[in-house]
This record gives C-alpha cells, structure tokens and sequence, in this order.
C-alpha cells in the first residue's frame, strides 16, 4: 500500500516552501513547488554558505478535478518567480492553500506529490 498523502509531508517544512508556477490542462493541476526540506527527510542535504535552507523542487498533480477555485492576487511584480505560502491544507480529496500567488481551492480524484 502507498504512503498516504500527508506522511509525503512528514519533514517538509511548507510554511518555509515556495510555489513556482501553476499549470492548468484539462481537468488536471500543477504546482510546481520548492519543498523546503527538514533534517530526517531522505533527499535532506546540510545547506551550504548562504542558503536558507535544503530546497528540493518536486509538484503536486491534482487529476479528475471537480471543483476548482483560483482567486490570483495582482502582486504587481510580474517578475516574480518564486511566492510564499501562507496556508496550506490537503484533507482527503481537497486541498487549500492561500499564498502570495492567491488562493487555490480544489478537490480532485487523484492527489499526487512528485519529486524531482
């Protein structure tokens, strides 16, 4: 039997994580993610000179989505690249998460967490 969504989470510190990009096609959704990764998580490395943190970039794939709610904030910097999560919650099939992005609201048949 998998792992359950929320043990993918086990030493993954998200208030710390970023999202990268959101992907829509279909009836599927990506985030791309920077996981920022506590010690104890397999792929954890020691941050060298000048780093915040151990970043792994991995995604979160939402697939047979049947609600779906994205409210993007105008950020004003269209450069932005990377925006820090605020709140962030999966409970079964649905998912939340407020962010300097916006906030996305979901629920979905598949929930998979992907690592790079």
């Amino acid at each position: 039997m998998g792992k359950s969504i929320a043990s993918r989470f086990d030493h993954v510190d998200i208030a710390s994580s970023t999202l990268r990009a959101v992907i829509i096609n279909d009836d599927e959704l990506t985030l791309e993610m920077d996981f920022c990764l506590e010690p104890g998580h397999s792929d954890y490395e020691e941050p060298g000179a000048g780093e915040d943190g151990c970043f792994h970039p991995g995604m979160l794939r939402f697939a047979g989505i049947s609600k779906l709610s994205l409210d993007r904030r105008d950020i004003g910097d269209e450069g932005k690249r990377r925006f820090a999560i605020d709140t962030f919650n999966i409970e079964g099939t649905k998912f939340d998460m407020a962010c300097e992005w916006g906030d996305i609201h979901l629920q979905a048949r598949s929930i998979r967490v992907l690592t790079e």
